[in-house]
């Protein structure tokens, strides 16, 4: 079921008087916009014929719910199936806007659809790409109808900043990537749903009072750049949670980690999102778009609490959310913010 924002039409006593059926219809039809919300989203942007992911980890819902190493693909933001759990993912809603049209991935079909791995890094991208290409073929369409990318985590986590991925590597493998899509006929035409890497940093400054993560999970994730030696030592009056800013009193590893934070946010995202306009600009991958989730914050709610990195179910529901409302679908979904207009509303209201 969809979601919809609550609102209201306000009625002024004696300047407008409502019939008792002009009162009916009213009430009619605020049920069936509401009722009928997807369809409005439909009606601006159809659905997709099928989504493809692909992805590291996260797409792979590790640890989602606590388990350490566990893959929860049912709940992953993208491809996720599980009606179950409390993600609305956008396999979902897409099924939800067109649930005879769009072919929705389920337990029996998650191979198909979602081909994130674990530990997978832009080096990866090509391959993936090649693997849903070939997937396609097992669909009703033929061809892909989306594809989620969230890649590059794995690129800036590494034992010390001067390990994270070369930037010039790492653009390399982005464009052999999207290469690959934009020159086949089964996924040039394609939505190309491109994430930034989000900001990793949020997850130390929510998780590090924790006793088991800082003593126990933090030392055998791969993100020593960002994890290693978690005690805050930033500078007084919050500067832990100002990551933007190096204060004259941070400390050393607090400064390493505002470096790390920095990185992702001024070399890596703008890769990402530079080359995919390039590409969406001169006709190879004409629907692709890229969606910013690094500001978004990520507290300890939004976090597992097994390996204290990936995040947990309400974390992926989070996600699909953030990344639904800043698709082209989400600009015309109420539970966006977004309002429903009814140009034609006041024509019946009119006369006594």
């Amino acid at each position: 079921m969809c979601k919809f924002a609550s609102f209201t039409i306000p009625v002024e006593t004696g300047r407008i008087r409502l019939r008792k059926k002009q009162f009916t219809t009213l009430l009619a039809i605020i049920f069936l916009v509401g009722f009928s919300a997807s369809r409005a989203m439909s009606a601006g942007r159809p659905a997709p014929p099928n989504l493809f992911n692909i992805g590291d980890s996260i797409g792979e819902g590790e640890a989602a719910d606590g388990t350490i190493g566990a893959k929860r693909h049912g709940s992953v933001w993208s491809t996720g199936y599980d009606s179950g759990d409390i993600v609305y993912s956008l396999n979902e809603r897409f099924e939800t806007i067109d649930p005879t049209g769009f072919c929705e991935n389920n337990a029996v079909r998650d191979a198909v659809f979602n081909h994130a791995n674990s530990g997978a890094e832009m080096d990866d991208f090509a391959d993936q790409a090649e693997e849903i290409i070939a997937a396609a073929a097992t669909t009703p369409s033929g061809k892909v109808g989306k594809v989620a990318i969230l890649l590059g985590g794995n690129d800036v986590c590494a034992d010390s900043l001067e390990e994270m991925t070369p930037p010039d590597q790492f653009e390399l493998l982005y464009r052999a990537g999207l290469d690959v899509l934009a020159n086949s006929s089964v996924t040039q035409n394609a939505y190309i749903h491109v994430s930034s890497i989000p900001a990793i940093y949020w997850l130390w400054a929510s998780m590090r009072g924790n006793d088991w993560c800082r003593l126990v999970a933090w030392p055998f994730v791969p993100c020593q750049n960002l994890l290693a030696k978690p005690e805050n030592d930033c500078g007084v009056g919050g500067s832990h949670l100002d990551p933007d800013v190096i204060h004259p009193d941070d400390g050393l590893n607090c400064r390493r980690r505002k470096i790390f934070h920095a990185r992702i946010r001024d070399v890596y995202n703008p890769i990402l999102k530079r080359v995919l306009t390039e590409y969406k600009s001169d006709g190879r991958l004409p629907n692709a778009y890229y969606t910013d989730i690094f500001n978004y914050y990520f507290d300890d709610t939004l976090v597992n609490g097994g390996d204290c990195f990936h995040p947990s179910v309400a974390g992926h529901a989070a996600l699909a959310g953030e990344q639904w409302c800043q698709s082209p679908w989400g600009r015309f979904d109420p539970s966006c913010g977004h309002p429903i207009s009814l140009p034609w509303l006041p024509l019946l209201l009119l006369g006594e």
